[in-house]
């Protein structure tokens, strides 16, 4: 990775570890207002950090016949029937999106780790990202072993002079274990996950120029794609069904989010990984 983007990237970390942990700490002592913090940063660059997948996928080289729009209603396509799948079977969505969940957080930040010039072994890595701070927060006997888990691991990285990995690692772990539930995993989605995935496109972004303007150029495309999914979110909310429980619709509408994202990242991860071994 040329220096300037692995400088982005490690100034972007640093404002990821200030982002999580203030709220950690926040939402310990002024839950109404980080619940309100929380909200607001889902609700812009939560929801907007996969709404350019369409244009980032062409600009990797998937162009099929028709182009963006023929990407974007595949998207939309996948989405509604994962989306439908789900609703009809809740209870095997909410193990799925446990999994899915897993490999999404993990294998994005472990690419995030790499732009930050991270060598470390890849896979177990990924897991350990993904994995270990999610089972923190979803409680129970399996998360005090998940923070040993964590704690070993920036243990080994510490032994390794990667002091930043377990930061990476052990920070939103503590925060998750900490945190009421809902308040911490936002968090982590919103002020860690989403803005560690926005600095790899705008990294990444072949068009070049500052990264003020590129970010524009994100906001731009983002934006419409952004509101029809806020607006489709709203309305499966408004005529839920009376005995729906809000969990069961959540869990649906973040998986049917989730596995055409996942799919479009992971085609993008396996072009940039090409690319960089072409070059090196």
């Amino acid at each position: 990775m040329p220096e300037r983007a692995e400088n982005f990237a490690s100034a972007m970390r640093r404002a990821t570890w200030t982002a999580v942990g203030g709220l950690g700490l926040a939402a310990t002592v002024a839950p109404s207002v980080t619940r309100a913090i929380v909200l607001g940063l889902t609700a812009t660059i939560g929801i907007a950090h996969g709404a350019t997948d369409a244009a980032v996928l062409e600009r990797c080289g998937v162009r099929p016949r028709g182009g963006k729009a023929a990407i974007g209603i595949v998207y939309g396509v996948v989405a509604i029937v994962v989306y439908l799948i789900a609703r009809r079977y809740p209870t095997v969505a909410a193990r799925t999106l446990r999994v899915v969940s897993w490999a999404h957080f993990g294998s994005g930040d472990a690419a995030f780790a790499r732009l930050c010039g991270s060598r470390r072994f890849e896979p177990a890595e990924a897991f350990v990202r993904g994995a270990v701070p999610l089972t923190i927060a979803g409680r129970g006997a399996a998360s005090a072993r998940a923070l040993l888990a964590a704690t070993a691991f920036a243990g080994t990285a510490v032994l390794s002079d990667d002091v930043a990995d377990a930061v990476d690692v052990l920070l939103p772990s503590l925060v998750l274990y900490a945190a009421p539930v809902r308040l911490g995993f936002g968090a982590y989605f919103a002020a860690w996950h989403a803005p560690r995935h926005l600095a790899l496109l705008l990294a990444r972004d072949p068009r070049g120029g500052p990264y003020g303007a590129r970010f524009l150029r994100f906001a731009r495309e983002a934006a419409p794609n952004a509101a029809i999914a806020a607006a489709f979110g709203l309305l499966a909310y408004r005529f839920r069904g009376r005995a729906d429980r809000n969990e069961d619709l959540a869990a649906a509408l973040i998986l049917g989010i989730t596995v055409p994202h996942q799919i479009a990242v992971w085609t993008i991860e396996y072009r940039a990984r090409v690319e960089e071994l072409a070059a090196s």
